[in-house]
């Protein structure tokens, strides 16, 4: 514990997506003088790239629940848009789906969904105040988010939840919604009701990382390396001393792995292979031509399960849950489904013919939580990856999380231990 105390160490982060680069920030301001490695030549060039954009405190619910078997069967059959499996011989997807199940009852599924929620509240709250401090402008709002229903039954089975000023959710009926909102006339004759959510926010992740990177870089105390290839660790005892890379060594006091789904390849050499499965997800990004048609807020439409965003002059909007392995190809089929989506809505509102097609593979782990603390098999090493589709959404509050306990204060270190070890992933 007394090495943990220590300030003005050297920590090694690996991963400059904005899981990465949040955790670097936090160091910094615990006072150590922090590295970040990272194979892309940019940061945020994977996973944090062109996501939904949502901070979605409202959607931080496991997906593993009683309902998920289900749906993974009508996925297996082909019955499921919004879910694909294209590689059913994969070793790690079924070593995954296993434990996947496994969380399915409905006991585990409310401690995961607690687990996330808490989490995501902590990301949203701890996001705002990096957004103060540090002055980053992303395209950011903090007004909230619709959950859309198109099917009755759906949203009757919403009304039975928690709804409520209270907690943040708040249901309307369709034609209240199109009134506060004259774009949601788009669904006009489809839309059963809704909520507006008063805990989410919005911002673009890949201009928010970049921006964070900038400021962290003139501020001095975070370097980064971007093209750098991790090829092994250095140890001494239970310590890792270096990270061994392709551009050279980097000593180091500490090491966080913050690789997404490449973390398990990077863990491999300490005896550990954490349940991270790259599920890909696809967004397109269009530009506006007519902004009084685009809803004011983000919003989720419960019922197709696609998430739509304006950011700045762009629309994103994302979908599809797909279990490929390792595989980013953009396939036609899949941004089809995109397309036609807004098209149906947004003909002319947005110009479909420039739209920027995309997939990125989200680390997801069995129960939906992400792994957040040390590896047991080292003194220095740490996890803080397996975020799933809420990345973006958790990422300021896991990096000040771990630094947190990297920095072990010794005024707040038990209670900061006892509580990542609540949230990590089982």
């Amino acid at each position: 514990m007394h090495e943990l105390r220590k300030k003005h160490q050297r920590v090694a982060v690996i991963g400059a997506g904005v899981v990465g680069v949040a955790t670097a920030y936090h160091l910094a301001q615990q006072g150590h003088q922090v590295l970040v490695l990272d194979q892309a030549s940019t940061p945020a060039a994977m996973c944090s790239f062109a996501n939904a954009g949502i901070i979605a405190v409202g959607h931080a619910s496991s997906w593993a629940g009683p309902a998920a078997p289900r749906q993974l069967l009508r996925a297996v059959l082909g019955q499921e848009p919004s879910v694909k499996l294209s590689r059913c011989m994969d070793a790690d997807m079924w070593r995954w789906g296993l434990k996947f199940l496994r969380n399915c009852t409905t006991i585990s599924h409310r401690r995961n969904s607690d687990a996330m929620a808490m989490l995501s509240r902590h990301g949203r709250d701890a996001l705002q105040q990096m957004e103060a401090k540090v002055g980053l402008t992303f395209d950011q709002s903090h007004d909230g988010v619709y959950y859309l229903y198109t099917s009755s039954t759906q949203y009757a089975a919403r009304l039975k939840g928690n709804t409520g000023a209270d907690t943040g959710f708040t249901p309307h009926d369709a034609a209240t919604l199109m009134k506060l909102d004259p774009a949601l006339r788009a669904f006009d004759g489809r839309l059963q009701g809704g909520l507006i959510s008063s805990v989410d926010s919005k911002g673009d992740c890949q201009k928010f990382t970049t921006g964070l990177v900038e400021w962290l870089t003139a501020k001095g105390n975070v370097s980064f390396h971007f093209g750098t290839t991790v090829t092994g660790f250095a140890s001494r005892g239970m310590d890792v001393s270096a990270v061994l890379t392709d551009k050279g060594r980097f000593a180091c006091d500490h090491v966080v792995i913050a690789a997404g789904t490449e973390t398990p390849k990077l863990t491999a050499s300490f005896g550990v292979r954490p349940l991270i499965y790259p599920v890909k997800g696809y967004s397109a990004t269009y530009p506006i031509l007519d902004a009084s048609r685009i809803p004011v807020r983000p919003f989720i439409d419960e019922t197709s399960l696609l998430a739509v965003t304006r950011l700045g002059d762009r629309l994103r909007v994302t979908a599809i849950a797909e279990f490929a392995g390792y595989d980013r190809t953009v396939t036609a089929d899949r941004v089809a489904y995109l397309d036609t989506y807004v098209d149906q809505h947004f003909s002319g509102a947005v110009d479909v013919a420039q739209a920027e097609h995309w997939a990125g593979l989200r680390p997801t782990t069995p129960s939906g939580r992400p792994y957040l603390g040390r590896l047991r098999q080292t003194s220095n090493v740490w996890l803080n990856a397996g975020h799933g589709q809420l990345g973006w959404t958790m990422a300021a509050g896991a990096g000040e999380i771990m630094a947190a306990m990297i920095s072990g204060n010794p005024n707040n270190a038990a209670q900061v231990s006892e509580t990542a070890h609540w949230l990590t992933a089982s």
